[in-house]
């Protein structure tokens, strides 16, 4: 086989978009997955052995946002509709619930109490998202130079308030009195960060999910065909290109000599050469296959620092029928959209917030959490279960990796128990409807998707841009762009397309540099 100019270990969206754009100005390029399909977090599977025929998202089961400038450049149709409605928050009330979109700003509509303040703080938000149209597909700087640069200037101490506060803050600036809508909100935005309504930084969370909601990040889209018809859609197009790809390729080792990187050690013993190795791992894994030692103090700090002592858990069931919720058992869209399950009541929904954030932040499984809920088959009904069953993926945004006197093994029929009971107190029934279960806990998460400590965004999104990893390491040669990296783990293959930017330019100046007689 041919020595490609770029090895790319790691066949996430953040990698296929790399690949797509490396290949099509030029360079060969090889692209190597241990698993026997490419799309990283973004999965179709079926994980139920009681429902073995149906499908469901065990990773990511929101695609995030798309830049329409990043679409414009992938020249990709990717298989996206706008979800409407876009959001479900139920009470246990009969008759009182938010059903709001397309796009965040429906829940002015939802809670007429708050109309004015949303429209106020939607409009922000909206003008916002418009002046970082351009910074979000821009090589990442820091959140100083973007105010400067981008942000029109009676909006710039907005949004350094904003993307350097805490969400909390930021809502307050606009007098939202609703608990619900304010814990909605919360809710909706932080899940996949292990932040909560007053950690510094949330408010960046707000930001991005403010701009994936909107029309131009693709309304909240519904994967049409389920979430690997997305990275499939990339991976033909990287074919087509001429990408090669080396799926059930497991790489142990990045190759290091002198100070660059010059290949990759496979699990079989093999060395693959090239003149340059772009990883879309996370951080931490990125340092395991280059070995520290390769790393500055500084970088290794940098990534330290991100470490966190919880992440997500998500809990699949698989359905006889749709569970019907008491506050809206008529059928109206609900099950299209995603759902927001608050406990606390309407008054106390915020501070249940805080307090599962505390459970989890001191080593305890929240048992009442708030739960994020979609129900694949019902937005999308082409990967439907032909025995007529249905999915849902409830992700509950904040568990402690390591239980604190006890274990995962330990816990996991008692915390399955109480999210259904949970789920059973807005729909009563779903509990007898239930055909199976699964629960993919931070340590699931980890050894199923190879991501460190099951952290699905590997880096919070409580830093955005230059904040983030940038696309060079200090080794040359290698780069990165996964998940950690500008501008944020929710925007969607940009961090591709900036590790491909720098691999172009230095590989071109490498090149002008021999052919000139330059050695260093």
């Amino acid at each position: 086989m041919q020595q490609p100019d770029v090895l790319i270990v790691g066949g996430g969206l953040n990698g296929l978009a790399c690949a797509l754009f490396l290949c099509r100005s030029g360079l060969t390029v090889q692209v190597l997955d241990d698993k026997q399909i490419v799309g990283g977090i973004h999965r179709t599977e079926f994980p139920f052995a009681k429902a073995p025929r149906l499908p469901t998202f065990t990773g990511a089961h929101r695609v995030g946002f798309v830049p329409g400038a990043l679409a414009a450049q992938l020249g990709v149709t990717l298989p996206l509709a706008p979800r409407d409605p876009a959001l479900f928050v139920p009470t246990t009330t009969p008759g009182r619930y938010l059903l709001a979109g397309p796009g965040a700003a429906g829940l002015r509509a939802a809670d007429p109490s708050d109309a004015d303040a949303l429209d106020a703080m939607h409009a922000e938000l909206d003008a916002l998202v418009s002046d970082l149209a351009t910074a979000w597909i821009a090589a990442p700087v820091s959140i100083e130079e973007i105010r400067e640069r981008w942000i029109r200037p009676e909006l710039r101490d907005a949004f350094t308030g904003l993307v350097r506060g805490t969400f909390a803050e930021y809502v307050a600036r606009f007098n939202v009195q609703s608990g619900l809508v304010k814990a909605a909100l919360a809710a909706d935005s932080l899940g996949g960060s292990f932040a909560s309504w007053d950690t510094p930084g949330s408010g960046a969370s707000l930001l991005v999910r403010h701009a994936a909601a909107s029309p131009a990040g693709g309304g909240d889209a519904i994967p049409l065909g389920g979430m690997a018809a997305v990275a499939r859609a990339l991976g033909d197009a990287g074919k087509a290109a001429g990408v090669r790809f080396a799926t059930g390729t497991a790489v142990t080792q990045i190759l290091v000599e002198g100070n660059a990187a010059t290949g990759v050690v496979l699990e079989d013993g093999r060395i693959l050469r090239a003149n340059a190795v772009v990883t879309s791992a996370d951080p931490w894994r990125l340092r395991a296959l280059v070995g520290p030692s390769h790393l500055s103090a500084e970088y290794t700090r940098r990534i330290d620092a991100w470490v966190r002592p919880g992440g997500i858990a998500k809990l699949l069931v698989a359905f006889a029928e749709l569970p019907r919720f008491a506050c809206l058992p008529e059928e109206n869209g609900q099950h299209r959209a995603t759902t927001l399950l608050l406990p606390g009541g309407e008054d106390d929904a915020v501070r249940a917030l805080g307090r599962a954030f505390a459970d989890a932040n001191a080593g305890r499984i929240p048992i009442e959490t708030p739960i994020e809920l979609v129900f694949p088959n019902a937005a999308d009904p082409s990967i439907r279960d032909p025995d007529g069953r249905e999915s849902a993926s409830l992700l509950v945004p904040w568990v402690p990796y390591d239980v604190a006197g006890s274990t995962w093994t330990s816990e996991e029929e008692r915390f399955t128990s109480a999210l259904l009971d949970t789920l059973e107190s807005f729909a009563p029934g779903a509990r007898a409807s239930v055909v199976d279960t699964v629960l993919l806990h931070p340590k699931k998460l980890e050894t199923h998707f190879g991501v460190t400590r099951g952290h699905l965004h590997h880096v919070d999104d409580t830093a955005l841009f230059g904040d983030r990893l940038p696309p060079t390491t200090p080794l040359s040669g290698l780069y990165t762009c996964g998940r950690g990296c500008g501008p944020a783990a929710g925007v969607v293959g940009v961090a591709g397309l900036n590790a491909a930017r720098r691999v172009i330019a230095d590989l071109e100046l490498a090149l002008e540099r021999t052919e000139v007689g330059i050695h260093e």
